[in-house]
């Protein structure tokens, strides 16, 4: 009983919390080695696998389905519509435009409808287990078939927008890069009668697919590595764990903080060929937690004025590693949980600008506040200092690597504490690089 009471305590803040509706439905389960323990009450997370042709969704989501069988999650696994419309008798590459457009808009409807229910089955079939939807693509892979311009009459047309579609419908989404791009030996089209794209095609088409999701908040890309395939699911696996907020070995991250050629940025971003990005406003609030852990609502706001609301809750540390569960709010359950902001913890306002280089997802952040970092942007990446210096977009120099401060491993699983390091550094410099030139003065006066 002693051991239930402390798991509440966890995950518990105070009545707020419980408004929100994530406390008063758990019930531990009695297995003591069900990794979704840490979890929190029983929900389903939805985790896109998308990639280009060719890319390894099939094999990822099998040994993912066999894995977080193991770890104590439900698993269901939705399957590719345009693949079973496509061996079920539909010939997508034989209609015309109207036509073409009318089956991606009837796959993306299904698409919904099936994710829909599927999570309704894991509700009702498996209520005292934590649940994951491994969707075999996702919504916004139609933008991808269809464009941008036709994509947004399908959006006008059935009253859908790109916050409701991408960012409120999965946890996470993970894009495996196809092997016709740095894998071409292993590219084929025999165990898929639905694929057809040639090398050039996959190329092209898999470069759409990863655009399409830029924006997400939990969007990784899954090259082909150089270890082989198997270390490529191994990446796979370690993006969905942290995805779920269960421990898994990662990467060493790197952070950086960077200077930004704006105007380079811009003409990059608009030429013809160039990269597209996202953008949005990330204003992290801090709450009151009963043991001092790390726990934030964080509202995503968008240029276009749609808006999300986000739960950050941590929990235990488990052989060193710390998980961390996150998921989607209402706006009332955001608004509930700002009555339990803590007063002792600033917020932090930051825009955030994501695109992909090279097949590599990049996130600049440049922070409004706190005032000590307000115009400061910083580059948060997960790939080996000596691969960042030299596949570093043009428009980027990096300042410095703040990975290698001691406060950075201190708190590695506090990202307030990290903050306000940061800060303090700034102001450090600043107040030495004011002293230096107060002392240069005075020793020409």
């Amino acid at each position: 009983r002693n051991e239930e009471l402390e798991m509440f305590r966890r995950f518990s803040l105070q009545t707020a919390t419980v408004a929100a509706g994530v406390g008063a439905s758990w019930r531990r389960r009695d297995s003591r080695n069900d990794t979704t323990q840490q979890l929190g009450p029983p929900r389903v997370h939805r985790i896109v696998i998308t990639g280009g042709p060719c890319a390894g969704k099939t094999t990822a989501m099998s040994k993912l389905s066999v894995r977080l069988s193991n770890m104590g999650f439900a698993v269901y696994v939705v399957p590719e519509l345009a693949t079973l419309t496509i061996t079920g008798g539909a010939m997508p590459t034989a209609y015309e435009r109207e036509q073409f457009v009318g089956w991606e808009t009837a796959i993306l409807r299904a698409q919904m409808n099936l994710e829909d229910a599927f999570e309704e089955i894991a509700l009702k079939c498996t209520p005292s287990k934590h649940a994951v939807l491994l969707c075999d693509r996702g919504t916004m892979d139609v933008l991808a078939y269809v464009g941008r311009d036709t994509f947004q009459e399908i959006l006008e047309e059935n009253k859908w927008t790109i916050p409701q579609l991408r960012d409120s419908r999965y946890n996470a989404v993970v894009h495996l890069v196809t092997a016709a791009i740095g894998a071409e030996d292993f590219y084929t089209l025999e165990n898929n009668k639905a694929r057809m794209e040639t090398v050039a095609e996959a190329r092209d088409l898999d470069g759409r697919l990863s655009r399409a999701w830029i924006g997400h908040n939990s969007l990784h890309i899954i090259e082909n590595s150089s270890h082989g395939f198997e270390e490529k699911m191994t990446l796979v696996t370690r993006a969905v764990c942290e995805a779920l907020g269960i421990p898994a070995p990662r990467a060493t991250p790197r952070w950086w903080i960077v200077q930004v050629d704006e105007s380079a940025f811009n003409n990059s971003a608009s030429e013809d060929g160039g990269f597209e990005f996202a953008e949005w406003q990330l204003q992290h609030t801090f709450l009151k937690t009963a043991d001092g852990s790390e726990s934030r609502v964080t509202k995503k706001s968008q240029p276009q004025g749609a808006t999300t609301y986000h739960l950050r809750l941590q929990g235990e540390m488990v052989k060193n590693e710390q998980s961390v569960s996150e998921r989607t709010l209402s706006y009332r359950e955001y608004k509930t949980l700002l009555k339990e902001a803590d007063p002792a913890r600033t917020s932090i306002v930051k825009n955030r600008r994501a695109f992909i280089w090279n097949n590599e997802y990049y996130m600049l952040d440049t922070f409004q506040s706190p005032p000590a970092a307000a115009g400061v942007t910083t580059l948060f990446i997960e790939k080996p200092v000596e691969a960042v210096e030299r596949e570093l977009p043009p428009f980027v120099a990096l300042v410095e690597d703040v990975t290698t401060k001691k406060w950075f491993s201190s708190f590695a699983h506090d990202s307030f504490r990290r903050t306000m390091a940061l800060t303090n550094d700034l102001a450090e410099q600043q107040q030495r690089t004011t002293t230096n030139k107060r002392e240069e003065i005075q020793r020409h006066q």
